[in-house]
């Protein structure tokens, strides 16, 4: 009989072993300019798609609750929650990005937020009725920790959104040929199992929008593919991924298109004590 994989231990070792290799993290956005490019291209990827996620947890909250916003970012979540919770204390480990925050806090007319700047895994926040955490756990090698940090600070539910990808993309295909398993990097299929693990039996919200990828040429492609598989600096898979963008990518209107692309989804449990 086959051994059913440590989830957890995979998270783990992905989060390990690209961590070096990983440019982006809190110091990269200390930096004012990365900050404000950050800020720029969510708000360019955002223009004109709906947040399904964050309106299902606004929908979902009580008068008068709290919410705490884990690795806030710039205010994606914290902001339109602030609209409709009592009060949301926002923890972000980047100063340039509680900056950005704080300016667009101001820019909604909302003054209910407080501000922690520090890791979550270091973060000291008193109990919330809902913690949520958008992305903000790649990082994370210890995800049962993460995660149960969470739920100590939840009276009454948690969320977490973690991307997705599709399992016959090439990155998938790359990934199985190079590393022997379909994971770039952590994300919604090890964090479900890792929690069922775990014992947390969670709901799932898929959004129903895939944001596929597409480049300009296929030099373009090529290093999108080295980036998402933290093959920068290293030539030894570069003839096979150049052979299997040429056969899979589509060009169409004056762009390669990826059958890749990335949704989120949404993991919500409730708190029991």
């Amino acid at each position: 009989m086959q051994k059913e994989a440590d989830y957890l231990a995979l998270w783990s070792e992905l989060v390990l072993s690209r961590r070096g290799q990983h440019p982006e993290g809190p110091s990269t956005f200390e930096r004012k300019d990365k900050a404000e490019a950050f800020e720029a291209g969510t708000r360019r990827k955002n223009r004109e798609r709906r947040d399904m996620l964050v309106e299902f947890i606004a929908n979902d909250l009580k008068p008068g609750e709290t919410a705490l916003d884990v690795g806030a970012g710039t205010g994606r979540w914290t902001v339109p929650l602030a609209k409709v919770a009592a009060k949301v204390t926002a923890v972000e480990p980047a100063g340039a990005m509680l900056d950005i925050l704080k300016k667009n806090a101001a820019e909604a007319g909302v003054s209910n937020i407080e501000y922690v700047q520090a890791n979550w895994e270091r973060a000291e926040v008193g109990m919330h009725d809902v913690v949520g955490c958008a992305h903000a756990m790649y990082m994370s090698a210890d995800f049962a920790a993460f995660v149960r940090k969470m739920e100590a600070k939840a009276r009454r539910r948690c969320y977490l959104a973690i991307r997705h990808f599709p399992i016959d993309g090439i990155i998938q295909e790359l990934s199985m040929k190079i590393y022997g398993n379909p994971h770039d990097g952590p994300n919604f299929i090890i964090g479900y199992n890792a929690m069922y693990q775990m014992g947390i039996y969670a709901n799932v919200l898929m959004e129903y929008v895939q944001h596929r990828w597409n480049d300009e040429t296929i030099d373009d492609a090529f290093a999108r593919a080295k980036r998402h598989l933290h093959l920068e600096g290293l030539e030894t898979y570069d003839k096979l991924i150049r052979e299997t963008l040429e056969r899979r990518l589509t060009y169409k209107d004056g762009v390669y298109v990826w059958p890749d692309g990335m949704n989120s989804a949404l993991v919500w449990w409730d708190v029991v004590r």
